[in-house]
C-alpha cells in the first residue's frame, strides 16, 4: 500500500448506468454468506458476508443503515477511513468495527493482489424488510434524493 493518499475531497465518484464508482476505479463485490436471528437481539439480524476488492478497486463513500459491523481481512490488504480520522490499513487476521451512523469515507484496495474480508453486521430487521441493498447507502445515492 502506498504511504500517500489521495485527499477524501478529491475522490470523484461517477455514475455508469445504475451503478456508482470511484472513478477509474472497480467495484468491490458483496455476498451474503449467512442471515441469523439471534433470539435473544428481536428486531435485529446479524448478516455475515464476504466482501471481495480487485486490485486498485474502491467503493464510494457510505454508510451502512445504522448496522454496527465487525470486519476482518481474509487476504490481502484493505485502506479504510471513517469519520474523518486517518486513513488505516488491515491486512490479514486484522479487523476493524464500525459503529451505527459510521460514515465510511474510504474502502480500497491500493494494491495489485485482490483484498477479501469477512463483514459481520448487526442490523434492524426494519432496515431490511424491503431487501439488503438498504445496508450499503451510498452518499451519491442520497445527494441524488
Amino acid at each position: 500500500m502506498s504511504s500517500s493518499y489521495v485527499p477524501v475531497s478529491d475522490i470523484k465518484v461517477v455514475k455508469s448506468g445504475d451503478t456508482y464508482a470511484v472513478e477509474g476505479r472497480p467495484r468491490e463485490t458483496f455476498e451474503i454468506l449467512k442471515v441469523f436471528h439471534p433470539s435473544n437481539l428481536p428486531g435485529k439480524q446479524i448478516v455475515v458476508g464476504r466482501v471481495f476488492v480487485p486490485p486498485n478497486g474502491a467503493s464510494p463513500p457510505h454508510t451502512h443503515g445504522g448496522a454496527s459491523i465487525v470486519a476482518v481481512a481474509t487476504d490481502g490488504a484493505v485502506l479504510n477511513q471513517m469519520n474523518n480520522q486517518e486513513p488505516s490499513i488491515s491486512k490479514r487476521g486484522e479487523f476493524w468495527y464500525e459503529a451505527p451512523g459510521c460514515h465510511h469515507q474510504r474502502s480500497e484496495n491500493n494494491t495489485q493482489e485482490n483484498a477479501e474480508f469477512i463483514a459481520v453486521l448487526v442490523v434492524d430487521d426494519e432496515t431490511v424488510k424491503d431487501g439488503y441493498h438498504s445496508i450499503f447507502v451510498l452518499d451519491a445515492e442520497k445527494e441524488q434524493s
